[in-house]
């Protein structure tokens, strides 16, 4: 709770022991966790709470408190008979799926992965109303390479089959996993434009769980590079405002491998592009400008 003062690290967990969240359970209430002992067993730690409430008025944290933890406890407590049926049936709906770094899936899946600051990889079970993630006892029960092998196969199942494409600009939108192309991205890029070679990587957003932007970085286009730069920044920031599952407004270089991590190179601030990119960056640019 480095986030939190000592005086607000207090209030925190004064707020956790009168939670209404709480009626009908045992707690213990720790230094950085809240531990349910009874009906359920459950640990609730306050990393991802601690930074929301970090940003937030105090009259706000009461409100706060509550509803982080009744959605928590309902992801711990409810049926999970499906994600714990047979390995072979929990394959074909498992899926790789972008989550927010303070979102409630860093409280449950220590196995999740940083993909770039703010945005977390993680293992997602399909049901018709709602995505699941993954918790540890899931991915040990069913086999972390076995479920990411076969999350990976469906996940590029989702590709929409019409996108909108202007100035080399794409964008796609569909299913709550589009964002998640991202982690597909040569195979995405060959799937929707024929380029079977993207050697210096693409411009990548994905500013809500359905939607994803991306610009392929060609030889002889370093003034295509700029101006794709100031479009997807600018469609990024549109989308991310007017979404109800936004994941972020900035844009990022996907570099090739063998780096193959998502780097931010701008974002949009309501008046222009804001270029905030890496000596890395502008070799590349230097270099599509030569070829």
């Amino acid at each position: 709770m480095h986030l939190l003062t000592a005086a607000q690290q207090d209030r925190l967990r004064h707020l956790a022991r009168r939670s209404p969240a709480f009626i009908g359970m045992r707690v213990v209430v720790h230094d950085d966790h809240v531990e349910v002992t009874h009906p359920e067993s459950l640990v609730l730690g306050f990393e991802s709470l601690s930074a929301a409430l970090a940003g937030a008025p105090a009259g706000q944290w009461p409100e706060l408190v509550d509803e982080h933890f009744r959605r928590i406890i309902a992801h711990g407590t409810a049926d999970r008979s499906d994600v714990e049926g047979p390995t072979e049936a929990v394959l074909q709906r498992t899926y790789p799926h972008l989550a927010l770094s303070d979102s409630e899936a860093s409280e449950v899946a220590s196995y999740a992965d940083e993909i770039t600051p703010g945005l977390l990889r993680v293992l997602a079970f399909d049901r018709p109303d709602v995505i699941v993630t993954m918790t540890d006892e899931d991915v040990r029960r069913h086999g972390y390479d076995r479920l990411y092998d076969a999350g990976m196969e469906n996940l590029a199942k989702e590709v929409p089959d019409r996108c909108v494409e202007v100035d080399g600009v794409y964008y796609l939108r569909g299913s709550d996993y589009v964002a998640s192309l991202v982690l597909i991205i040569p195979w995405v890029i060959e799937a929707v434009t024929g380029v079977a070679d993207a050697p210096y990587g693409a411009l990548v957003a994905m500013p809500a769980r359905d939607q994803f932007i991306f610009h392929v970085i060609r030889d002889r286009d370093t003034a295509g590079v700029l101006a794709a730069l100031d479009e997807v920044g600018q469609l990024a920031a549109e989308c991310y405002a007017n979404s109800a599952y936004q994941l972020s407004s900035l844009v990022y270089w996907w570099r090739p491998m063998p780096v193959g991590a998502l780097e931010i190179v701008g974002y949009h601030n309501g008046a222009g592009v804001v270029t905030d990119y890496s000596d890395d960056f502008e070799d590349v640019l230097f270099t599509v400008g030569l070829n």
